[in-house]
C-alpha cells in the first residue's frame, strides 16, 4: 500500500483499541504518528503533508466534527468507537467517506485499507487544487507568449489557419492582428521560385525564413511544438530572427571544407578554438545537443563549464594546457575527468594541436574517451584497499591508516582507540536465512557505520562478520566508551531485510593507544582479546582490554594444550551422582559427570575446562568418550546385576549439530548391548535453542528408538514452549539456581511449582538438581517433584564408591 507517507493524528483514549491502533501505526514505516489531547485553536495540521485524523465517538463528537469541518475541510477523519455505531450515528457524525473503526471490526488490515483510501481521497483533492494552479500557470504562459521577443505563431494543424500571434510577430512582419488571424499559415512563408536564393530553398518545411508584408524575407531559426489549446491540439511555431548570424555565417563559409574534413576523418570529440581560446566549431561527439553546440560558438571553456555544470577547475586546467600549446607551438597531451549532473564520470585523453593558417592561430581540441580503461584501473585499486561487499576500508587500508596515525600523531599526548567487533551468532543467521541475506545484513551494518563515522576516523571490514574502527584523538576512556555504546545502540536497531525485521547484537573489544600498545597489530590483538571477554560475559556489550586478559588468555591456552594431552594420556575419568526416586526412595538414575585430574594441578574444575573444550572443538571427541565410557560401565553393572537405574549422559550442542550424531548414539548402545531405555541423554535448553530444528530431528530419531531425553538446567535459557512440545522430552531438570534458596524465597517456590505442573501436564518427569537440605527435598516432594539429585543424598562419586552407594540404598 502507499499510505506510508501519511501523518496520522490520533486522539488519545484509555481504551484497549487505542493502544492497538497506536502500536500498529508505529509499525508502519515512514508513517508519522501525532497524539492529540484536545481539538481547539492550539491544534495545527501541517498542510504540506498528507494527513488524517482519528476521532473517538463520545459526547464531544459534535464539537470536534464542527472544528474540523470549519478549519480543515480538506482533511478526512475516521470515527473510532469501542462499540459499533448505528446507521443514524454515522449519518450525523461520520466524514462523507463514512469511515469508522470499532473494536469488533478492527484489524490492522482494516486500518491499512482505510489509511490507503484516505491517502487516495487526499490525492484526489490535491489534484483539484492543482487544476486551479494550472489555470493560473496558463494565464502566465499566455502573457509570456504575448510579450516574447521571439516571433510566436499558433496554427490549427488541421486547417493550417493562424489562430494566435504575438506582438513581436506583428511588429517584425508589418501586419495588424486582424490581417493574420484566420489566414492560412502559408501567407508568412516565402514563395519558392527559381530566382530565389538557394539559402531559403526548402523553407516551407524547415521554416527557415518568413515573408514580411512589405516583401523583405527574414531569415529565422524556428521550432514547432504541438500543445493543447481549448480542448484541441495546436501548433506553437517559434521563430527567432537570425539575420546577424547569417551575416556571420557567410564569413566562415570558406572554412566549411576544413571542418567537414575533420568530422569525416576523426572519430572523437573535436573542436576548433581561435587564438583567444574561444570555440569556433564543435562536433556532436563533444556535445550531443545541437542547440548547445550553436550556443558554444565564441564561448570559452569557462562559459562552457558553467553551462554544463562541470567541475570548478575544468576550465582552468584546459587553459593552462592551451597556453602551453600556444607558447611551445607543439602538441600538448593530458588526461581530464568530467562529471555530469548525475555524477557520471568520463575520462578523456585530450590533445591540443596548434595550427596556423593565413597568419591566424587556431587550436584543434581532440579528445579520446578512455573511461573504460580508467574505470578498470580504479576498480583494481579499489579492490586492493576496500571491501567489495560493504564499501568500507579493508584490513590493508585500515592497517595503513593505523600505522600512519601511530607514527605521526597530531599531538604528543594523542590517544587512539581501536575497536574490534563481530556480529553475535552471525553463522546462525547465515545458515538459517541464507548467505544472500547475510550479505545484505553486512551491507546494512556497513551503511550504518558510515553514517556515524567522522571523516578523520577509519571503519573497516576485516572479513566475514568482523569489523574494526580506528578513532583518532579520543579525549579519554569515558569518551571511548560513549562511542562504543553509540555503535551498540545503532546496530541493535532492527534491520529490514526482504520484508522482515532482523534484530542483531554485537560483541566489541576496545584497546587504547598508547596505554594498551604502540603497534597496530598489538592493539588489534588486544582489542580482539577484549571482544572475546565481552562474548564470555553474555554478548551484546563491550569490554576494554586489560593486562588480566593476557593472563586469562595464557591460562586458557595452557588449559587447552593440557586438555589435549589429557585426552591422549587418559587423564579423564567419570564420576556418577545418584538420582533418588521420591516415590521409592531408591536410586533410579545416575548422572555421568566428567572429571580431570591434572598430573601437576590436581583436580581441574569442569567450569574451567568444559568451556575450553567447547570453543576448541574437543568437546565432540570428549562427548563420544563419555558416551562409550558410560555405556561400558552400564554393561558391567548389568552383568553384575547392579541395575534398576538409568545412566544420564550430558550432550553438547556441538555434538547435536553433527549429521550422524543420533546414529552414533544408536551404534554405541548396540556395541555394549545396552537397552535403549537404560540411557538418558541430557542437553541444556540453551543448547537446544541454538539449533531447534536440528534438535527436534535428532531427539525424535532417538525417541523412536526408546532412548530417554532430558532437558537440563530448565528455566535458565530462552526456550519456546512450542519447541519444547515438539522435542517430546521425557524429563525436565530444574536448575539448582531455583533450589538454593527454596526454603526462604517464595519466587523460587512459585517457579519450581510452575515447572513441575507444566512438565506433568506434558507427560514428563521432573528432576531437581542441587538439593542440599531436607527442607528443600520435602518442599520439592510436596510440589510433586519425581526425582531428587544433590549433596543431600550424595556428591558425584568415583565408580567404586558409587557402586557401594547403590548397593546400600537399593538392597
Amino acid at each position: 500500500m502507499s499510505f506510508l507517507e501519511l501523518t496520522v493524528y490520533l486522539e488519545r483514549n484509555q481504551s484497549e483499541l487505542y493502544t492497538r491502533i497506536q502500536g500498529d501505526i508505529k509499525d508502519l514505516t515512514k508513517t508519522k504518528l501525532v497524539s492529540l489531547t484536545h481539538l481547539d485553536s492550539s491544534f495545527i495540521i501541517d498542510n504540506k503533508t498528507s494527513s488524517i485524523v482519528l476521532l473517538w465517538f463520545d459526547e464531544a463528537i459534535r464539537d470536534k466534527q464542527k472544528f474540523l469541518l470549519e478549519n480543515y475541510p480538506e482533511i478526512p477523519y475516521i470515527l473510532l468507537s469501542s462499540n459499533d455505531l448505528t446507521e443514524q450515528e454515522l449519518l450525523d457524525f461520520a466524514h462523507p467517506t463514512r469511515m469508522f473503526l470499532s473494536a469488533k471490526l478492527y484489524s490492522i488490515t482494516m486500518l491499512q485499507m482505510m489509511l490507503d483510501f484516505s491517502e487516495r481521497f487526499i490525492s484526489d483533492m490535491n489534484r483539484s487544487f492543482e487544476f486551479d494552479r494550472m489555470k493560473e500557470r496558463i494565464a502566465v504562459l499566455e502573457n509570456v507568449f504575448e510579450e516574447s521577443l521571439d516571433i510566436l505563431v499558433q496554427v490549427d494543424p488541421s486547417s493550417k489557419e493562424i489562430i494566435g500571434i504575438n506582438k513581436q510577430a506583428l511588429s517584425a512582419l508589418g501586419y495588424d492582428r486582424e490581417e493574420l488571424l484566420g489566414k492560412d499559415f502559408s501567407i508568412l512563408l516565402p514563395i519558392v521560385s527559381s530566382d530565389v536564393d538557394a539559402e531559403f530553398e526548402g523553407s516551407l518545411i524547415a521554416g527557415s525564413a518568413l515573408q514580411t508584408k512589405m516583401g523583405p524575407i527574414i531569415p529565422t531559426e524556428s521550432s514547432f511544438r504541438l500543445f493543447p489549446a481549448n480542448g484541441k491540439m495546436a501548433i506553437w511555431a517559434t521563430f527567432r530572427d537570425i539575420t546577424e548570424r547569417k551575416i556571420a555565417q557567410e564569413a566562415v563559409k570558406s572554412q566549411k571544407a576544413f571542418y567537414e574534413f575533420i568530422l569525416d576523418n576523426i572519430d572523437s570529440d573535436i573542436s576548433v578554438l581561435d587564438n583567444k581560446f574561444r570555440y569556433e566549431y564543435s562536433n556532436p561527439k563533444l556535445v550531443t545537443s545541437q542547440e548547445i553546440r550553436k550556443w558554444l560558438n565564441k564561448k570559452t571553456d569557462y562559459e562552457f563549464a558553467m553551462k554544463m555544470n562541470f567541475p570548478p577547475d575544468f576550465a582552468e586546467v584546459r587553459r593552462t594546457h592551451l597556453e602551453r600549446a600556444s607558447k611551445e607551438n607543439d602538441i600538448v597531451e593530458f588526461e581530464e575527468m568530467i562529471s555530469d549532473e548525475h555524477d557520471v564520470k568520463k575520462y578523456i585523453l585530450r590533445k591540443y594541436i596548434p595550427i596556423s593558417e593565413a597568419g591566424t592561430r587556431r587550436f584543434i581540441s581532440y579528445g579520446i574517451d578512455i573511461t573504460d580503461r580508467k574505470l578498470a584501473e580504479e576498480r583494481i585499486s579499489y579492490l586492493a584497499y576496500y571491501d567489495a561487499l560493504t564499501g568500507l576500508s579493508n584490513r590493508t587500508l585500515f592497517i595503513d591508516h593505523a600505522n600512519q596515525a601511530l607514527k605521526n600523531p597530531n599531538k604528543q599526548n594523542d590517544i587512539f582507540a581501536f575497536y574490534f567487533f563481530d556480529i553475535d551468532n552471525f553463522k546462525f543467521i547465515n545458515d538459517s536465512l541464507g548467505h544472500a541475506k547475510g550479505d545484505m545484513l553486512l551491507q546494512m551494518v556497513g551503511a550504518r557505520l558510515k553514517r556515524i563515522m567522522p571523516e578523520v576516523d577509519t571503519v573497516a571490514r576485516f572479513g566475514g562478520d568482523e569489523f574494526a574502527i580506528l578513532k583518532l584523538d579520543v579525549e579519554n576512556k569515558g569518551k571511548a566508551a560513549e562511542f562504543a555504546q553509540k555503535i551498540l545502540d545503532i546496530l541493535s536497531q532492527p534491520f529490514h531485510i526482504t520484508g522482515r525485521d532482523l534484530y542483531t547484537t554485537i560483541s566489541m573489544g576496545i584497546a587504547m593507544s598508547p596505554g594498551d600498545g604502540l603497534a597496530t597489530q598489538e592493539l588489534l590483538k588486544n582489542a580482539d582479546m577484549a571482544m572475546y571477554k565481552a562474548k564470555d560475559l553474555g554478548r551484546n556489550n563491550y569490554r576494554f582490554y586489560s593486562p588480566e586478559l593476557i593472563e586469562r588468555s595464557e591460562k586458557r591456552l595452557y588449559i587447552e594444550n593440557s586438555l589435549r594431552k589429557a585426552i591422549q594420556n587418559n587423564e579423564l575419568s567419570l564420576f556418577f551422582q545418584p538420582q533418588i526416586s521420591m516415590k521409592t526412595g531408591r536410586v533410579c538414575g545416575a548422572e555421568a559427570l566428567i572429571r580431570w585430574k591434572h598430573p601437576e594441578r590436581g583436580w581441574v574444575p569442569p567450569s574451567e575446562f568444559i568451556p575450553v573444550a567447547e570453543d576448541s572443538g574437543m568437546i565432540e571427541r570428549i562427548g563420544d568418550w563419555v558416551l562409550e565410557e558410560a555405556c561400558k560401565n552400564k554393561q558391567r553393572w548389568n552383568q553384575q546385576n547392579l541395575n534398576g537405574f538409568n545412566v544420564s549422559i550430558n550432550v553438547s550442542g556441538k555434538q547435536l549439530k553433527r549429521n550422524n550424531w543420533a546414529q552414533k548414539v544408536q551404534a554405541t548402545l548396540e556395541q555394549f548391548q545396552i537397552k535403549d531405555e537404560e540411557i538418558e541423554l541430557e542437553l541444556t535448553e540453551s543448547s537446544i535453542m541454538e539449533n531447534p530444528e536440528k534438535s527436534i530431528e535428532a531427539f525424535r530419531y532417538l525417541s523412536d528408538l526408546g532412548i530417554k531425553v532430558s532437558i537440563d538446567d530448565f528455566g535458565t535459557g530462552y526456550s519456546s514452549l512450542s519447541y519444547l512440545k515438539k522435542i517430546d522430552a521425557d524429563n525436565l531438570k530444574i536448575d539448582r539456581s531455583f533450589v538454593i534458596d527454596l526454603e526462604t524465597n517464595e519466587d523460587d517456590q512459585a517457579i519450581c511449582r510452575a515447572i513441575i505442573n507444566m512438565a506433568v501436564s506434558l507427560g514428563m518427569e521432573v528432576i531437581a538438581e542441587g538439593v542440599e537440605t531436607e527442607i528443600q527435598r520435602d518442599l520439592l516432594k510436596s510440589f510433586g517433584c519425581h526425582i531428587i539429585q544433590g549433596y543431600f543424598y550424595s556428591k558425584p562419586l568415583p565408580i567404586s564408591e558409587f557402586e557401594v552407594f547403590v548397593r546400600k540404598i537399593n538392597t
